[in-house]
């Protein structure tokens, strides 16, 4: 029994991650065929600290991957792969894996309404519109809101120290990215944008603009 909660546990958080890398890329191809720019920017930036973040962004995608592998494996050093006992179980994985689904859901809401505005990083070249309507009309960060649900997940499908760590590590990056996104598009946006934050949270619905919005 335990074989097979195992297995399934790695077939949940290898199916969220292909689905994490697949939104991103056809994203990605799409818009670049269609407007001739390419929207990852990381790599592109002037600043840094965006320099500093985007690789940071790559080592965090290669301590996933080693993760997963890890985690599939049955890996056992010391405490650092044991499961929290509580947690351990084929319920959680279930709703783990409806946690991470409902994040990627967000995530593609977000990634159509931004239209051609998406990127990845920030964009120094390029002025892109303030978007404040759809899914941006009650939260500021309606991704990273997502991505912050799918690490969640994974977390909850494999509730151990390393993928803790991996979670607070991440919840970290990007909270230092939207502070970066946010200062820059004040100074892009001025006023139309500190509007915008003072009517709308940043990962949640304020309770003021869901009661303007009923």
């Amino acid at each position: 029994m335990k074989g097979g909660i195992v297995f399934y546990e790695t077939v949940f958080v290898v199916v969220l991650f292909l689905i994490y890398l697949t939104l991103w890329e056809l994203k990605r191809r799409r818009q670049k065929k269609v407007t001739g720019v390419d929207p990852e920017v990381f790599d592109r930036s002037s600043d840094p600290l965006q320099q500093y973040m985007a690789k940071f962004s790559k080592f965090m995608t290669g301590y996933i991957v080693l993760l997963i592998i890890f985690h599939a494996a049955g890996v056992r050093f010391y405490s650092l792969f044991t499961r929290f006992p509580l947690l351990d179980n084929f319920q959680t994985d279930l709703f783990g894996l409806v946690v991470g689904l409902t994040g990627l859901v967000l995530c593609a809401v977000a990634q159509r309404t931004m239209g051609n505005a998406w990127r990845v990083g920030i964009d120094e070249e390029t002025k892109t519109a303030l978007i404040t309507t759809g899914i941006f009309r009650y939260v500021r960060n309606p991704t990273y809101a997502g991505l912050m649900l799918l690490t969640l997940g994974v977390w909850l499908i494999w509730p151990t120290w390393t993928m803790a760590l991996f979670a607070i590590m991440f919840y970290l990056f990007l909270e230092i990215q939207v502070r970066c996104e946010e200062r820059f598009l004040l100074k892009i946006h001025g006023d139309k944008y500190r509007a915008y934050c003072s009517r709308t949270g940043r990962y949640f619905i304020r309770r003021g603009n869901r009661n303007r919005n009923r």
